[in-house]
């Protein structure tokens, strides 16, 4: 250090004690903190599954259902076949089905086949008895059964039980099917073990046991004034009248072969026509021209009418023709020639004739190795008594049957069988008496509704609900869920056309209990009406179109019944199958997934804590979350049901893992922000 540095060091440190201590800071009376800084912003997650790989094992119970007519055509005859089938396991096994129920098999009056001719036999259009071994045989190496469709209502007009039944009271075969000449009398006289009442619209004339028709002139006098309408006829040598041409007039004779007369108006709610009557089967009078719909037909009462008599018309139901004699009378509980099958008093079935006929032919096919039976209409088979009397027969019908699978080298446990119930949830579940599993048509009813109305809330309490009604009745219920079937207007009309709807739908179906059913087509977004909701009913059983240029099975039905805009290249299987986020893909994804984790398949849903029926929320009215349970694995399935993005707050909840995702979601710890109509599912 020089002199100079020196010496200024020391002025200054005089200076400083010269100056004397820094004054104390002075306090403000009510000081105001310094704020803290703010905590940097939370990023929001986008989730990505990450699902465990499926080890092949088919636990999840997923049936297909197919139409084997429009299915596929493994020729060119424009018919869906079993070679068809057969074709394309592949393309089922990808989608984790470990069964396909096929409409009846049998050959049948009509195209659809639920009214069999020979329950013995594969139709010609189908194949033949081979071809329906190789298709148990491929398909039973990829893991899946084939069920058979079975009718046990009723048969055709056409099957020659019913031909000889009607041809003479002394028929091997007229004990197969209710015949009577006076069934109200025989109703109430208790002859007649499977009815409790009479109703005329549901009996038909067999066209025997007496004079049906009548040859000559007739005088109609239609009086159309009551709440009853009445015809009476009288025999007359007036001058016949043609029909009247007056279009404002709408009450019609229909008689003979197609002929249709009208009639003229002679007073107030009177009308009348003179006519060259010639008909072997009666008449029936008609209020259209041309429909043939319920409420546009008057017929039979039940008796045959009386010259000079009026006579009370039938308006309710399915009409029968007006006779002119005495006849013998075929039990229908549904109409267009579907003769009920009688199987006598319930204490006799195991002998009964009918019963073991139909027995024996599906012992042949437990024979040949298919899996199980979807029964049709079980609620009809015995009216009387419902549905004790039903549940005896299907008890004994299903003991019969797993019985002789039970014979069959190889098979292991219980034949499958599964009942169409078609009524509320407490009417069905009574049938879990009698049969094992059974569908449950309220699951769409509500699941639909909740789609159509963005609320989710109430989902977990309507099916903890229905399942808590059939466990009641039988512990080891299963319940056939599904969203639609080839008896009612598919899912995606029901859904406005709604893609997203759709696919959401599938995700629920996928992720709720039970055993799913998966209908042809839905997968790809087929739509269409019922017929008696306003289309054909082969809008809802469109082929399937598997390549983008390929046909389809046409044959079966008339062109103009099919809505070609289904059968576009884009919505084929090709298309779709190659397509991220297609719904075909969604189903592909989810069946996956349903198979891979146990709680999926076979586990049980419980309530979540705050987003459920009770959360008054309407922030909140979208969601639908529940949890499925099976040993130790837990899963959080998270439904938006909404039609805008919700985010909500899961704080008992792990929101770390997701395993499996159909729209988009995001996570900020334990919060989730889950996209309109989308799904999301947590490992817990």
């Amino acid at each position: 250090m020089t002199r100079k540095s020196f010496f200024l060091a020391i002025a200054a440190t005089l200076m400083m004690a010269c100056k004397g201590p820094e004054p104390l800071p002075v306090i403000p009376d009510d000081p105001t903190p310094s704020p803290s800084p703010s905590p940097a912003p939370m990023t929001w997650t986008t989730v990505t599954p990450v699902a465990d790989s499926w080890d092949g094992t088919k636990r999840a119970d997923i049936t297909y259902q197919l139409l084997v007519y429009s299915f596929a055509d493994s020729g060119t005859d424009g018919w869906g076949d079993l070679k068809g089938i057969t074709q394309h396991l592949d393309y089922l096994d990808k989608m984790g089905v470990s069964a396909l129920w096929l409409s009846p098999i049998h050959p049948a009056d009509s195209y659809h086949g639920y009214n069999a001719k020979d329950y013995y036999s594969v139709r010609t259009e189908f194949g033949t008895d081979a071809d329906l071994q190789e298709l148990i045989a491929k398909a039973g190496e990829k893991g899946i059964k084939i069920y058979l469709d079975y009718v046990l209502n009723h048969t055709g007009a056409g099957n020659p039980w019913f031909q000889s039944a009607c041809s003479s009271a002394e028929s091997e075969y007229r004990d197969y099917y209710v015949i009577s000449s006076t069934p109200e009398a025989d109703i109430k006289a208790g002859k007649i073990p499977s009815l409790s009442s009479y109703n005329s619209a549901n009996w038909y004339s067999t066209g025997t046991g007496g004079s049906l028709g009548y040859k000559g002139r007739l005088h109609f006098v239609l009086d159309w004034s009551g709440s009853v309408k009445k015809v009476t006829l009288t025999e007359t040598t007036d001058a016949a009248q043609p029909s009247n041409t007056d279009t404002s007039v709408n009450i019609y004779v229909y008689f003979g072969n197609e002929k249709l007369f009208r009639l003229y108006k002679t007073g107030n709610d009177i009308y009348e026509i003179t006519l060259d009557f010639d008909s072997d089967w009666g008449f029936l009078v008609r209020t259209s021209a041309t429909s043939w719909d319920a409420g546009t037909k008057f017929g039979s009462n039940g008796a045959p009418i009386q010259f000079g008599t009026a006579y009370n018309l039938n308006n309710s139901g399915n009409v029968g023709n007006i006779t002119f004699g005495k006849s013998d009378y075929y039990y229908a509980a549904f109409p267009g020639g579907l003769p009920d099958l009688n199987y006598g008093e319930l204490a006799n079935l195991e002998t009964n004739a009918t019963f073991n006929d139909v027995a024996a032919s599906a012992k042949k096919w437990i024979e040949m190795g298919i899996g199980g039976f979807r029964l049709d209409a079980v609620l009809y088979i015995y009216e009387k008594d419902i549905p004790n009397g039903n549940n005896t027969f299907l008890k004994t019908w299903y003991d019969r049957c797993n019985q002789y699978y039970k014979a069959v080298p190889g098979n292991t446990g219980d034949i499958y069988m599964v009942g169409e119930a078609w009524t509320g949830t407490d009417a069905m579940a009574q049938y879990y008496k009698g049969l094992p599993a059974l569908f449950d048509f309220e699951y769409w009813d509500r699941l639909s509704w909740a789609l159509n109305n963005s609320t989710g809330k109430y989902f977990t309490k309507d099916i903890l609900n229905i399942r808590s009604i059939c466990k009641a009745v039988r512990s080891s219920y299963i319940e056939a869920t599904k969203l639609t079937n080839h008896d009612q207007t598919r899912a995606a009309t029901t859904l406005g056309k709604s893609l997203a709807k759709e696919k959401l739908a599938a995700c629920v179906l996928l992720t709720s209990p039970g055993s799913p059913y998966i209908y042809q087509g839905e997968e790809l977004g087929y739509w269409g009406k019922i017929g008696h909701e306003g289309g054909a009913d082969e809008q809802v059983r469109t082929p399937i179109k598997w390549t983008k240029s390929g046909t389809v099975p046409s044959s079966w039905t008339s062109a103009s019944n099919i809505d070609k805009n289904m059968l576009s290249a884009d919505i084929s299987v090709e298309a779709q199958d190659a397509t991220d986020g297609s719904l075909l893909k969604v189903y592909q994804q989810f069946t996956r997934l349903r198979n891979a984790y146990p709680a999926l398949a076979q586990g049980e849903m419980t309530a979540h804590g705050t987003y459920n029926d009770s959360n008054s929320n309407d922030s909140y009215k979208g969601l639908a979350a529940w949890y499925m349970t099976a040993g130790s694995q837990k899963l959080l399935v998270v439904h938006n049901f909404g039609s805008s993005s919700v985010t909500a707050n899961f704080p008992a909840d792990k929101l770390e893992t997701a395993i499996g995702l159909n729209g988009a979601a995001k996570t900020q710890g334990n919060t989730l922000q889950l996209d309109a109509y989308s799904t999301v599912i947590f490992m817990q």
